[in-house]
């Protein structure tokens, strides 16, 4: 598998885990990503950011300036995020989603596809159809649950969409199996299917480009870290078929509930947006603490907020209010808020959107005929 390993750092990525705390310049550097900064900058002259990228959860870029560009223009361009259905979606997918409304409120047709193929050839569910009943049970309707323009976004299942296997054989003639080897550490263990997909993943990415949407637009694609293997594969392929090269943003990985990484295969790691809002709190209250070993020790010396999960949940995603999380971070630094005080906050926050939440989901049912590509 592709990876890569910074000893002196002692963390690693690839694109099937991460491990270890991520030096995230020694990594951008290494992968010839770019930083983000700059364009944070000019897009902070005409609006007021998300809170991802004020805050600097969005790091890294590659090749922004087209969609920079195309939106300052007022020009066609698309924003790319997929989602895998193994089981709900959770709070580590809604910072993908985040960003996708981000880029459509600056004028991007959104394209979402759900990769039922990715989850069966990777093992992630034992049988295809399970998966795709999932896509439509439960992943799909989060989706139109956060807010997105009917009018401007198209959903679609891979195995259902007949257009993605024709643009995926065509680009399968433009790669070779030693560069997928390369990339993904393919062996003759790998089972062909989960080699395909690398083509199959490539036609999801340039899919806004088909004639049918419109033809060769900029496209701009929210990943962490550990995809990059997919962007560089399909940006070496895109223009052998007369398409651009799309682009990529990267952001920080947002650590499990228990420290380390999150995964929705691992119930105590996340909170998923089907959760139960109680059963939420429950989790938010035994998360990863970056306060002292005692409460007395805690109001002496402080905490880290940098470990604590509450404190980067609020930071990366609940508390919108930038001096109030400022207030946050200083009062759990000086020990005059605990841990607890910023898990309850936490906690009320995820609980107010988990409810909020379910009611948009209940009438996305009835909306999914507007957003799904047939």
């Amino acid at each position: 598998m592709w990876m890569m390993i910074m000893e002196e750092k002692k963390f690693s990525i690839d694109v099937a885990d991460v491990t270890g705390e991520v030096d995230y310049a020694a990594a951008m550097k290494e992968f010839g990503i770019e930083d983000f900064t700059a364009y944070r900058q000019k897009l902070a002259r005409i609006m007021k950011l998300p809170l991802m990228y004020r805050r600097g959860i969005v790091i890294g870029q590659r090749d922004f300036g087209q969609i920079y560009d195309a939106a300052a223009k007022q020009n066609k361009f698309a924003v790319l995020t997929g989602a895998n259905p193994s089981g709900s979606l959770h709070l580590g997918n809604l910072l993908f989603l985040k960003q996708a409304l981000f880029f459509q409120q600056l004028g991007a047709d959104v394209y979402i596809p759900i990769s039922d193929d990715e989850t069966y050839v990777f093992r992630k569910t034992d049988e295809l159809e399970k998966a795709t009943q999932t896509a439509y049970e439960k992943v799909i309707p989060d989706i139109i649950a956060c807010g997105f323009d009917p009018k401007k976004t198209r959903i679609f299942i891979s195995t259902k969409t007949a257009r993605v296997y024709e643009l995926a054989v065509k680009l399968s003639t433009k790669a070779t199996l030693s560069t997928m080897k390369a990339i993904f550490g393919f062996t003759n263990e790998s089972n062909p299917g989960s080699i395909f997909y690398g083509m199959v993943q490539s036609a999801h990415i340039l899919f806004p480009q088909l004639p049918e949407f419109g033809g060769p637009k900029p496209v701009v694609v929210p990943i962490g870290l550990d995809q990059d293997p997919y962007m560089r594969l399909v940006r070496d392929v895109a223009d052998k078929i007369g398409m651009i090269k799309p682009s990529s943003t990267y952001h920080k990985f947002i650590p499990g509930l228990q420290g380390g990484k999150m995964s929705g295969s691992k119930p105590e790691t996340c909170i998923y947006l089907n959760e139960d809002p109680e059963q939420a709190r429950k989790k938010i209250m035994k998360a990863f603490s970056g306060g002292a070993a005692t409460l007395k020790e805690h109001k002496e010396k402080g905490g880290n907020p940098d470990t604590d999960v509450a404190c980067q949940y609020l930071y990366c995603m609940f508390e919108e209010d930038d001096r109030k999380m400022d207030q946050i971070l200083q009062g759990f630094r000086s020990g005059s808020l605990t841990s607890g005080d910023v898990k309850t906050m936490l906690a009320d926050k995820v609980e107010a959107f988990l409810k909020d939440h379910k009611k948009k989901r209940e009438r996305a049912f009835q909306d999914m005929d507007r957003f799904m590509i047939k």
